[in-house]
């Protein structure tokens, strides 16, 4: 009887002492999330960069579309994805890096939700000079890099002819446990070990 309610008590203790906290934990790059985007250049010459547009902070919701942000893309934010479409009222750019930023707020702190990784799939009928370079530079944030001459003679290509989409992977936090429980469950492994000298 004594190891059977000790049993139990063990269970109950482990099941408390793991118990998590979820602080918000809600998806951005989702629908009804918030994302901040900026878009900078870098000079030709080098280093700073300079800013451009934003940043632009915005909830992702259906059909929501950043048109012309940076003057050469239509950017829509869908749910966990970020679609770039060209559409350009320069001939060129002049610049050195053409260089867009996504930030989430909610994500990347400790026991919410992490970027992790992502995908692109190709889109329209053309292909880039030189493919732009994509980071994660933190849990809540992506950047996106466009190299000088990634493409020539931008106003010649028709509307969504050069586009691609990236998919995000947004993964759920590892639990966190509960410091408060942690002395409780350290007091009821002391009295199991004091039941066990004592009965043996």
């Amino acid at each position: 009887m004594k190891e059977s309610l000790l049993g139990t008590s063990l269970i109950a203790g482990a099941a408390l002492a793991l118990g998590v906290i979820w602080v918000d934990s809600a998806q951005a790059f989702s629908l009804g999330s918030p994302i901040t985007v900026t878009n900078t250049l870098l000079p030709i010459s080098g280093p700073p960069e300079v800013p451009y547009q934003g940043p632009q902070t915005v909830i992702v919701g259906p059909g929501l579309e950043l048109e012309q942000f940076g003057d050469i893309w239509d950017i829509d934010l869908g749910n966990n994805s970020i679609l770039f479409s060209i559409n350009s009222r320069i001939g060129n750019v002049v610049s050195g890096d053409d260089i867009y930023r996504f930030l989430a707020p909610n994500l990347g702190k400790p026991g919410q939700n992490l970027l992790t990784g992502f995908t692109v799939v190709p889109l329209g009928r053309l292909a880039f000079n030189q493919n732009p370079t994509i980071n994660l530079l933190s849990g809540n944030e992506l950047e996106v890099i466009f190299p000088l001459g990634f493409a020539q003679n931008l106003a010649s290509i028709p509307d969504g002819d050069l586009a691609f989409r990236i998919n995000v992977t947004v993964d759920e936090p590892a639990p966190i446990p509960t410091p408060a429980l942690l002395p409780g469950l350290v007091g009821m492994g002391l009295a199991v070990l004091r039941q066990r000298r004592k009965d043996g």
